[in-house]
């Protein structure tokens, strides 16, 4: 026998459920729960499970493409199928404890199955594997490295969605919401993928939710004698359907090549190369910025101005960056010997950027995560800003000698040609190039001795525009410019000379304190040239080149500009890289998110979860008080939990007598029997007589008509259940608690 609803046509005076809760209606328990509403087709766990396969593999085509390789598509396949398998695999269990147990350790399990490949001990240090990962997605563009970390949070992420889109189309037979489900994991990929994978990743994503809603529409309803199509009759449909997808795949794709249906933004910030923005020195506020420890005396490299449009110097796109995590050696550049080392301690700097040396080779540091920019040559935090206090050190190569630099070999590198654009030489300088040494060497030095013998230097060092006419100007004209003309300038004739040239900058010097440690303040910024030589990377040279003649690790380097300085110079070179720092609106609002939105989830998951520690604290108080009253208290209990039950599914009739109730459900022996011999026991010829047998038997009755009950449900009608609060607003028996709570207040004052 079971327990459910009564068949309509057995009785007239059928009573529908309350309706003041969300209510969840028993019904007649079988081994496979049917919630299909009456009129639509009957759909087979295996074709739900190919309908949300589909978008499901569209997300991981998407989600996979954000890592290098194929391995991270492969591995989102496998974690999101893994998914499905997991929510049909759950849908068979009936226990509402170990169905929350299986969901929750299945996908736990399924991100830790996925991390196995790279060492069970990166499984052990799943947290630190975790914050890398995370960290280093605010500094690198998509592919990243498919690390350990990123191999969990891939594996949750879709094994949970393979388990919510399973869970919607099989239990509770939405299958439309299980595609739509996945939704937002592919479109949240869709925009995150490298331009170069964006068109083919995103026409397969659109054949396989074609696949999918084809799937879905053949089950669907219709006439009659589409119902009753065959299977043979289904796929020929599908394989007619090929043709007419493949030629909507080819002309989406040409349509998305020629920029119609995808066009080119007007502006992308991330490609941009910017100016620098400059800051007078008297308007920055004198303080130590960081202090050095080292045998020289600079440069503190800041970074770079490598783009040249023309007219000016920008700083490198954001999007062009080369930014990789520092890893646990230390080591960023395995093409360099170290020879020098340098001692920095971050005093009054603030931003992400740290200073480092020219040609840096290696890093040693502890705290925060660092990552390096292969292209400037940056060291950066890779979240938040730098906090007083920190400490590190960096190992950079040697400047070589004049004679190692006399036979250096002058072929560029491919990598290294775009920092050779330079537009045609004007005439002062061709002349002078045609008058140049041909070592590559010589004739760098050659013209910026020339350069410098000529050009005088006057007014202030803020960044302005330099087109080849103005050094013109400077050469065979006025004779003039601003210190930041001058470098600007110097390194133009670099570019047409056929040498790699950039504008560094950062400081210069510093003031020293005791121990031999230089303080540099904003006073010490400053600009220099930096030239790229085969073999030794990008060389620093500030003033007189004659600095490469001896390596830094032997003597201190030259710091004066071997410039004629004029009358006429009113502010010293500086190129400001301390700004002051601009309104945080977003950031302070993510900060505001980050910590409010937990404990408003918190408090959430606390109102909608009390039910259930408060219904166990309850149960545990009645049954104390039950035992204490005897054995017809026992049998009344019994009763009272079971209706309470019914409550919590919406069956609360709180009015009924164990008889009446009966006439509520579908005949059943034993809540036939359950509700005679309550009857008996607190009104009839039982009262007063009740045995230990029938106190055990009516608890163990009470107990099988819950259990059956709760078996007869879907699992989420069972979940609503646990958590309805209908049995605590509407007891059964009232009295129970309130004597209940009588007696526990009584023993409190007792123990008091």
């Amino acid at each position: 026998m079971a327990i459910g609803t009564r068949d309509p046509g057995q009785t007239s005076d059928a009573v529908e459920p309350a309706t003041d809760e969300v209510t969840a209606v028993p019904i007649e328990a079988t081994p496979i729960v049917d919630t299909q509403v009456e009129g639509e087709p009957q759909i087979s766990i295996g074709r739900l499970a190919l309908v949300v396969a589909c978008p499901v593999l569209a997300a991981a085509i998407m989600t996979g493409g954000l890592f290098i390789g194929v391995s991270g598509r492969a591995w989102a396949v496998v974690c999101g199928l893994a998914g499905i398998g997991l929510a049909i695999w759950v849908g068979r269990i009936r226990q509402q404890v170990l169905v929350y147990i299986a969901v929750v350790g299945g996908i736990l399990l399924i991100g830790l199955v996925a991390m196995l490949p790279t060492g069970f001990g990166n499984i052990l240090n799943l947290a630190s594997e975790i914050r890398s990962a995370v960290s280093t997605s605010d500094v690198l563009r998509p592919p990243v490295a498919f690390d350990p970390g990123w191999r969990a949070i891939l594996g949750w992420v879709m094994g949970a969605l393979g388990f919510a889109a399973a869970w919607l189309a099989i239990e509770v037979r939405r299958p439309a919401l299980g595609l739509v489900a996945a939704l937002p994991v592919v479109g949240l990929g869709a925009i995150s993928l490298p331009e170069s994978q964006q068109l083919g990743s995103g026409l397969a994503a659109l054949v396989l939710f074609g696949l999918g809603l084809g799937l879905l529409s053949g089950a669907q309803p219709g006439d009659e004698q589409e119902r009753r199509a065959a299977r043979a009759y289904e796929v020929r449909r599908a394989l007619r359907a090929v043709p007419l997808m493949g030629i909507v795949t080819v002309l989406l794709y040409f349509a998305a090549r020629s920029e119609f249906l995808f066009p080119e933004p007007i502006y992308d910030p991330a490609e941009e190369a910017k100016l620098p923005k400059s800051v007078p020195l008297t308007e920055v506020q004198d303080r130590v910025l960081f202090t050095v420890e080292a045998k020289f005396t600079g440069p503190w490299k800041m970074g770079a101005l490598d783009v040249y449009d023309g007219e000016n110097w920008r700083l490198p796109p954001f999007a062009q960056s080369e930014l990789q995590e520092v890893p646990e050696s230390g080591l960023v550049n395995e093409d360099l010997r170290p020879g020098v080392r340098a001692t920095f301690t971050i005093r009054g700097l603030e931003g992400a950027i740290l200073p480092t040396l020219p040609n840096t080779v290696g890093i040693v540091a502890e705290g925060p995560t660092l990552a390096y920019d292969g292209r400037t040559g940056n060291i950066r935090l890779s979240q938040g800003q730098i906090e007083p206090g920190f400490n590190y050190i960096v190992a950079a190569a040697n400047i070589p000698t004049i004679d190692r630099l006399r036979r250096v070999d002058p072929s560029v590198p491919r990598e290294q040609q775009r920092f050779l654009e330079v537009p045609e030489a004007p005439p002062a300088v061709a002349a002078l190039l045609r008058r140049a040494p041909r070592n590559v060497w010589d004739r760098l030095d050659f013209i910026r001795q020339t350069f410098l013998k000529t050009v005088k230097a006057k007014g202030q060092g803020t960044p302005v525009p330099v087109p080849p006419s103005r050094v013109q100007d400077m050469i065979s004209g006025s004779n003039l410019g601003t210190p930041y003309e001058i470098v600007a300038g110097q390194a133009l004739l670099s570019r047409w000379a056929g040498i790699p040239a950039r504008v560094g900058y950062g400081f210069d010097g510093g003031d020293e304190a005791q121990g031999g440690i230089l303080e540099i303040r904003p006073k010490h910024g400053a600009l220099f040239l930096e030239v790229f030589f085969k073999d030794f990377g990008w060389l620093p040279i500030i003033g007189d080149p004659l600095q490469a003649q001896e390596s830094v690790s032997d003597q201190p380097q030259q710091t004066n500009q071997d410039v004629s300085i004029s009358d006429e110079v009113s502010v010293r070179l500086f190129l400001p890289v301390l700004t002051q720092e601009e309104g945080r609106f977003f950031e302070d609002v993510r900060t505001f998110v980050l910590r409010v939105v937990p404990i408003i989830l918190a408090l959430l998951l606390l109102y909608y979860l009390w039910p259930l520690p408060y219904k166990a604290f309850r149960r545990v108080r009645r049954r104390a008080w039950a035992a204490e009253r005897g054995l017809g208290a026992r049998v009344a209990l019994a009763y009272a939990e079971w209706r309470d039950h019914a409550t919590d599914y919406g069956y609360r009739h709180y009015t009924d007598t164990p008889l009446m109730f009966i006439d509520r459900a579908a005949p059943d022996e034993e809540h036939a029997e359950l509700a005679w011999l309550v009857t008996r026991a607190l009104w009839g010829d039982l009262r007063g007589a009740v045995t230990s047998e029938d106190a055990l038997a009516a608890e163990e009755l009470s107990r099988s008509l819950r259990r059956r009950m709760g078996q007869a449900q879907p699992a989420t009608l069972r979940f609503v259940a646990a958590l309805s609060r209908l049995s605590v607003r509407h007891p059964y028996a009232p009295d129970l608690d309130a004597v209940a709570r009588q007696i526990g207040q009584e023993e409190a004052d007792r123990a008091a």
